[in-house]
């Protein structure tokens, strides 16, 4: 019915059997095994040492060095996040075990709040400071139902919606406040009570986004305040990456394309990271170097991966940061491969300094995505990426970022992507409180930063073009690799199409993601 809806509403605005994988991602066993390959129990409660210890142990000096390639024991109480999230059994059947996110719980209750975070690295500046940590995780009061005669047919919701973005794009600022006030009464606010469809959770969200929009309120709230903000969130990356395809669609896609422009002679790898987040989607590509590394014939030295990531300050909280570097250069480490990472600030509306820290030995390549609450794809992102000469630039676009168009199309693209999304996750049978966090701590952001923020861009495919960007063909590896991780899915709604260069999941009539490549 949401697709029918929403399909109703866009009128009104505009008037074979796939083979089996090649990928060096699939059917393979980790290298080296760690001790979590060998057990699978539930690892122990985290002793207030060992958070203390991560705490503290964060630096100017965030370098990995190589160690031995067999690690006798393994320490790190981040470790199991690697074997939580993409792994199933001793391994899932791309035959690595990557490193996803942890429970929170570990945060209640939490030893006496430790010192504050050292700077990140931003031209000697600081541009972040860590609070104090909640002593005990707040338990969400049950949400009440919503009375019979309160309910809004998903259609009129739509229209009421798109009729408000046409008022508050035309400067009408009263006329579409008076709409989302009513709206306000009658759209169910997260977390939803049990039995909202999909598209009116979505229209929620849209509804808040479109009312903050409005002046004076035109600038999007921070999305993560506290440490507890970054437990929260990452237990919604972790629920959404357990519920939904799309997580290891991106991260197994993106991963075979940087191999295949790379190549298997890569042994230093610079890569660029305009979306980091908690750092999941590097793992595949950590674990194929060193895979690559230990099958050569000849002796060479470990490989070597540098990642930066570019950062809003406003966006990102330190310990999100911080988590994100540990957790990747302890994985590292036991891999026996050098790793090396650093958060740099970046504004892409504002003029930067060069990038510096690359050598003329290091093969780069650069990550963005499109359509999340990340840093936004301006032509000054473009120019910087330009300026690095990058073997390869891999973009995830969550088809949902359309500030081109006018304000009403724009938000009935992002409210037919939350959608979507929200509608994949029902029918898999998520449990309510999982799809709650997602609401939250993914969409929420993503609807916010889609509509309140930023300046009106031209698509992005038309900024790569125009700066000199041409896309690649991605492998039939990656393609049958897609398909081999669809069948492993129970839920049959999504299905894979290859659209001109890139390749895109679908939940039936609605994208939700895709992967391409680029060259300059």
């Amino acid at each position: 019915m949401s697709c029918t809806t929403l399909d109703n509403a866009a009128g009104k605005l505009v008037h074979g059997k796939s083979p089996e994988p090649t990928s060096v991602l699939y059917n393979r066993s980790p290298s080296p095994p760690t001790s979590s390959s060998h057990s699978h129990s539930e690892p122990p409660p985290i002793s207030a040492e060992d958070w203390e210890a991560v705490l503290l142990s964060g630096g100017s000096d965030m370098a990995a060095p190589a160690p031995a390639a067999h690690s006798t024991q393994d320490s790190s109480f981040l470790r199991w996040i690697m074997d939580a999230g993409y792994a199933d059994g001793d391994g899932d059947a791309f035959g690595f075990k990557g490193p996803a996110f942890f429970d929170p719980n570990f945060l209640s209750p939490l030893p006496p709040p430790p010192p504050p975070m050292p700077q990140l690295q931003h031209h000697r500046e600081e541009v972040f400071s860590l609070p104090q940590l909640p002593q005990q995780l707040p338990v969400p009061p049950h949400p009440l139902p919503v009375p019979p005669e309160a309910d809004l047919e998903p259609q009129a919701a739509v229209d009421e919606l798109l009729e408000a973005a046409r008022r508050a794009d035309a400067g009408d600022s009263t006329g579409a406040r008076e709409i989302l006030a009513r709206l306000n009464q009658r759209l169910p606010s997260p977390p939803a009570p049990p039995g909202h469809p999909p598209l009116l959770r979505a229209a929620a969200l849209l509804r808040d986004a479109l009312l903050q929009r409005l002046p004076p309120a035109a600038v999007p709230p921070a999305p993560v305040r506290s440490p507890l903000d970054v437990a929260l969130k990452l237990a919604a990356h972790k629920a959404l990456a357990d519920a939904s395809p799309t997580v290891q669609f991106a991260g197994f896609t993106s991963t075979q394309a940087f191999l295949d422009a790379l190549g298997a002679g890569a042994r230093r790898v610079h890569v660029v990271d305009f979306d980091v987040g908690f750092g999941g989607h590097w793992p595949p590509l950590m674990q194929e170097l060193a895979h690559q590394w230990r099958r050569s014939t000849t002796p060479t030295p470990a490989p070597t991966l540098k990642l930066t990531a570019l950062v809003s300050p406003s966006s990102r909280h330190p310990l999100e940061l911080h988590l994100t570097q540990e957790s990747l250069t302890r994985f590292a480490a036991e891999l026996g491969i050098a790793f090396e990472f650093a958060a740099v600030a970046f504004d892409p509306f504002s003029p930067s300094p060069p990038l510096t820290g690359f050598s003329s030995d290091e093969a780069v390549a650069v990550h963005v995505t499109v359509g999340t609450d990340a840093l936004a794809l301006a032509p000054a992102s473009l120019r910087v990426i330009k300026q690095l000469r990058p073997a390869v630039v891999v973009c995830v676009d969550h088809g949902c970022d359309r500030a081109d168009l006018p304000l009403p199309n724009h938000a009935l693209n992002v409210l037919r992507s939350c959608a979507a999304l929200v509608e994949s996750l029902d029918t898999a049978g998520t449990s309510l409180d999982v799809v709650a966090k997602v609401e939250q701590f993914i969409l929420r952001p993503r609807v916010d930063r889609l509509i309140i923020g930023g300046d009106k861009l031209p698509p992005w495919r038309s900024m790569f073009a125009s700066t000199g960007f041409t896309p690649l063909q991605l492998s039939n590896a990656t393609e049958a690799q897609a398909e081999c991780l669809l069948r492993r899915s129970t839920n049959h709604g999504f299905h894979v199409e290859k659209r001109q260069a890139a390749l895109a999941l679908w939940w039936q009539r609605s994208e939700l993601v895709s992967v391409s490549a680029w060259r300059c």
